[in-house]
């Protein structure tokens, strides 16, 4: 008899242990996803401003928030809340990147996503979609100046215009005085 007892007795714990584990689980996953919706991981898309959307598992009354940096120029930049259940709702969110901040630049840019609950609950999740900046149709990337120097010999565009030598006259126009030491 003590031996089913004892067998009863460690379902029930194993039992018990199995659904707080479940329950953690599931707190953790409710509480930690986040996600880039839009623009898509590997998407090519055009250099400049760019409307950054996603999700996350926050609601209305949990106090978590989403934040977003391009190319890891912080610090992070609030997300605005677009879900339906009222201004905290970070179930949906948009962040606008424009030139105040930030935007897509030609070749790869690192978009972040930062999911965050505190000071109640100290948790942080990140999501990350690398995309690919390209001119779009008719826009061309302009080079940098340093660029520019190399490419024209000098700091100077070669269209400047020459000085006439007969306008300056040194000697006409001022003395040079020599001091003597």
């Amino acid at each position: 008899m003590n031996f089913q007892g004892f067998t009863i007795q460690v379902t029930i714990i194993s039992v018990f242990g199995i659904s707080l584990f479940a329950a953690g689980f599931a707190a953790t996953l409710a509480y930690g996803v986040v996600k880039i919706t839009s623009p898509a991981k590997s998407q090519h898309i055009p250099v400049g401003n760019i409307l950054i959307s996603g999700t996350s598992s926050s609601n209305a009354t949990n106090h978590c928030s989403v934040s977003v940096i391009i190319n890891g120029v912080k610090p992070y930049q609030q997300a605005k809340p677009t879900g339906s259940k009222g201004p905290n709702d970070y179930s949906n969110w948009t962040f606008a990147a424009t030139p105040k901040y930030g935007t897509i630049k030609a070749g790869i840019n690192k978009i972040t996503a930062k999911y965050s609950c505190l000071p109640n609950v100290n948790l942080t999740k990140f999501y990350s979609v690398n995309v690919t900046g390209v001119p779009a149709k008719g826009q061309a990337i302009l080079p940098t100046p340093a660029n520019h120097a190399k490419a024209t010999g000098g700091a100077f565009p070669p269209s400047l215009p020459s000085v006439n030598p007969s306008i300056v006259n040194e000697s006409k126009h001022s003395k040079i005085l020599k001091s003597s030491n």
